[in-house]
């Protein structure tokens, strides 16, 4: 049940450290990280039954750095 995320951000002071400690506090494992720019892609598998890529992309689009946040990759029967 592992994903890939695109995350778009501002720059900032932190900005990285916050949204993967989001991941990792709504009950996601980091598989892979990969940053180029002002782009963050982010590869996830949920620790436990429950742990929805919808669910997460809203909350971390709520962080103040986030500007967009794309699921790339989902398993079937999550929206993508």
């Amino acid at each position: 049940m592992s994903g890939t995320l695109h995350i778009d951000f501002t720059p900032g002071e932190g900005a990285i450290i916050r949204a993967l400690g989001l991941i990792e506090r709504r009950g996601f494992e980091l598989r892979d990280v990969a940053a180029e720019g002002r782009r963050l892609t982010v590869a996830v598998e949920p620790r436990g039954p429950g742990r929805q890529l919808d669910v997460l992309r809203r909350q971390l689009e709520r962080l103040v750095d986030v500007t967009a946040v794309q699921i790339i990759s989902a398993p079937a029967g999550q929206p993508a």
